[in-house]
C-alpha cells in the first residue's frame, strides 16, 4: 500500500442553518460531504482536497451571501487573499480558481461555525492515515475535539504514551485469597490502621487544595484538574480516589524516609501535601505522570519548598507585629 490514504470521520453533522454559503462551498470542495435531514456531515475516505478548484462566479456568489456575516474568519480570508488573484477569462467564460488552504485549514472553518453556533458545542473528528510513512505501532491516527473555544489534537502516539504512563503508576493487583483447592475467596479489600491514617491525611490535603483552588490562590496543575474532576463528580467519587493514592504516598514515603527524616520533615503536614500536589489527574482518577524517580523529586522538592514557604510566612507575621508593636 504505496499510496496515501486518510479517511475522516466527524460528529455530529453540522446544521446548514449554521453554515455560510462560502464555509460551504468550501467544505464540500474540501471532503466528501453529505447533506442529511440532521446536516452535513463531514468526511473522506481520500484525505482533504489542497489546493481546491471553484468555479470563479460560484466563488463570488458565495462569498457575497456570505457578507451578512461579519465575524466568519473564511470570509476575511478570502476577501483578503483571494478575490483580487482570481483569474479571469477573455471570452467572459467562468473560469476555475485554486485556493491554497495551507494557511486556512478546514477545521479553522468549523471552528468558526462552532462558535458561532447557539446549538452546537463541539464536532468530534478522527482520522486514520495508511502510508508506509506511519509506524506500524503507532497506527497512524489521531482524534480532535473542535469547540468554540479552540481546536484539540491528540495523535494515537500521544494517547498510547499516555496510557502507558498512567498504567506505570497503577500499583499491581493484589492477589485474592485462595482455597486449599486452589479456587479464589471473594474478599473485601481491608486496610491497616496506618493506612487508613494515610487515606485521612490524603483527604485532608485534598481539601486544602482545594479550597486553595477555589479561593484563586496559585496551586500545581494538576490540583486545577483534580477540582476540575471534584466539580464533575462530586464527593463520593473522590473520597473513593483517596484509597487509589494511598499505596502510592506509602512507597514514597518508603523512598524519600532517610531524607524526609533528615531534614525534620513530618508525614502529615509536609510530605502528603506534596505528594497530593504532584500527581496528575485524568476523568478516571489520580495518576503519577513521568519515571517513579521524576516523581520522587518533585515530591521532595515540594517538602522543602513548602517549608520556605512556611517560614517566609512566619517572618513576614513576626515582622508586621515587632512593627505594631
Amino acid at each position: 500500500m504505496n499510496n496515501l490514504e486518510t479517511r475522516i470521520y466527524t460528529y455530529p453533522p453540522i446544521s446548514l442553518a449554521d453554515i455560510t454559503p462560502l464555509e460551504k462551498l468550501v467544505l464540500t470542495h474540501v471532503l466528501e460531504c453529505s447533506e442529511t435531514e440532521a446536516g452535513l456531515v463531514l468526511f473522506t475516505d481520500v484525505g482533504p482536497i489542497n489546493p481546491i478548484s471553484v468555479k470563479r462566479q460560484a466563488l463570488l456568489n458565495a462569498f457575497r451571501a456570505s457578507a451578512p456575516q461579519a465575524d466568519s474568519a473564511l470570509n476575511a480570508f478570502i476577501g483578503s487573499r483571494i478575490l483580487a488573484l482570481l483569474p479571469t477569462s477573455p471570452d467572459g467564460n467562468d473560469v476555475a480558481a485554486e485556493i491554497d488552504l495551507s494557511e486556512f485549514p478546514w477545521q479553522f472553518i468549523v471552528h468558526d461555525i462552532v462558535a458561532r453556533s447557539p446549538s452546537l458545542p463541539e464536532v468530534t473528528v478522527i482520522q486514520w492515515m495508511n502510508h508506509p510513512s506511519q509506524r506500524l505501532e503507532t497506527y497512524g491516527a489521531s482524534v480532535s475535539l473542535i469547540t468554540g473555544k479552540g481546536i484539540h489534537n491528540a495523535t494515537s502516539a500521544d494517547l498510547l504514551n499516555r496510557f502507558r504512563l498512567q498504567d506505570r503508576a497503577l500499583m499491581p493487583p493484589l492477589s485474592p485469597p485462595s482455597l486449599p483447592d486452589g479456587a479464589p475467596v471473594d474478599a473485601p479489600r481491608s486496610f491497616t490502621v496506618g493506612e487508613m491514617e494515610t487515606a485521612l491525611c490524603i483527604w485532608e490535603a485534598m481539601l486544602y487544595f482545594r479550597g486553595l483552588h477555589e479561593d484563586r490562590r496559585p496551586v500545581p496543575d494538576g490540583v486545577i484538574r483534580m477540582s476540575e474532576l471534584w466539580d464533575a463528580t462530586g464527593w463520593q467519587a473522590m473520597r473513593s480516589h483517596v484509597l487509589a493514592i494511598v499505596p502510592l504516598a506509602e512507597q514514597a514515603y518508603t523512598d524519600l524516609s532517610d531524607a524526609l527524616e533528615e531534614g525534620g520533615f513530618t508525614f502529615d503536614f509536609d510530605f502528603i501535601p506534596a505528594v497530593v500536589g504532584a500527581l496528575d489527574w485524568s476523568e478516571y482518577g489520580p495518576y503519577r505522570d513521568g519515571e517513579p524517580e521524576e516523581f520522587l523529586q518533585t515530591v521532595i522538592s515540594a517538602v522543602a519548598g513548602r517549608r520556605r514557604d512556611v517560614a517566609a510566612e512566619a517572618l513576614a507575621s513576626d515582622k508586621l507585629i515587632a512593627r505594631k508593636s
